[in-house]
């Protein structure tokens, strides 16, 4: 971190500013038994499981997890999976996402996330995890005063998974998986960063470096048509096709915010013309921008 470049201030020592988005949702405990399924699927965001009792298989990129009582499993974004009980079982389960690029990708390069309940991890982790759940009410009636134990629950379970993850031995023979979640990471934190220096200080994309493919591959030290073939290898799809969802996801949530104009939104994600984002936004929706909007206020 820089100095400030002030008279005033040319002996200060500073504290980072703090402007991201940290998201926790989906959080729920569920009991259900033998049998019961969940098909394939994959998301934008990290995803923990916790088995409370009981157990559950859980088939992640190749590779097959049974959880047992007190079993921690956290998902990469993006990753296929799919879950079956196995014997009736209580689990707790959240989803969460960070726009800051050194944690999501530090989270990414140690890989698979599994802790049996006997690691020293889980019984470092389970504390924080025990006091979130315990949050859950039957009546599913909240307070604000829940929402901020939410935050400070989930932010005391952050410090202790960045410790764990901050000091491990980089594998310089990266994976597929870590490659392609590398690559993931980074389109994601480029378009966030492209999207906050448009609405928050005015910068237009079209004068600075447009997110290209190349570009972000190129920063994994690998080529191009390597990186295309493991990224689809691990999530089915092209980094190009990827990039359209996360666009997609971010439309969707500057729609909902009534001071941005169409024509914001679309030079905030990218696009040269405000008639090139409406047609895709249509393609990907069957709706244009302004009737999303209309349909979801």
């Amino acid at each position: 971190m820089k100095p400030y470049q002030s008279k005033i201030l040319y002996n200060a020592i500073r504290l980072p500013a703090l402007n991201w988005q940290l998201s926790f949702f989906g959080g729920h405990c569920q009991q259900v038994k033998a049998g019961w399924h969940i098909g394939t699927e994959r998301h934008l965001a990290f995803e923990l499981i916790q088995v409370l009792s009981g157990s559950e298989q859980v088939n992640l990129a190749q590779h097959v997890f049974i959880l047992n009582a007190g079993d921690i499993l956290i998902i990469p974004p993006n990753l296929e999976h799919n879950i079956t009980c196995l014997k009736e079982m209580y689990y707790f389960n959240f989803h969460f996402s960070l726009d800051d690029q050194l944690l999501s990708t530090q989270l990414i390069e140690h890989g698979l996330i599994y802790y049996p309940h006997s690691t020293p991890q889980n019984k470092e982790l389970s504390p924080s995890l025990t006091t979130l759940y315990q949050l859950i009410r039957p009546d599913m009636k909240y307070t604000f005063a829940t929402k901020l134990n939410i935050q400070k629950f989930f932010t005391d379970f952050l410090i202790v998974l960045n410790q764990q993850t901050a000091h491990h031995e980089k594998n310089t023979s990266l994976t597929k998986l870590k490659y392609a979640g590398m690559i993931a990471s980074n389109l994601q934190q480029q378009l966030k960063n492209q999207i906050y220096n448009f609405t928050q200080q005015g910068i237009d994309p079209q004068t600075t470096d447009t997110i290209t493919i190349k570009n972000v591959i190129g920063k994994t030290q690998i080529s191009l048509s390597y990186g295309t073939e493991v990224f689809r290898d691990v999530y089915g799809i092209a980094p190009r096709a990827y990039l359209s969802e996360l666009k997609l996801s971010e439309a969707k949530h500057l729609l909902m915010i009534p001071n941005f104009s169409i024509s914001d939104i679309s030079t905030a994600l990218g696009y040269t013309e405000q008639s090139h984002f409406t047609r895709q936004f249509k393609r990907w929706t069957g709706m244009t921008p302004n009737q999303f909007r209309n349909h979801n206020l």
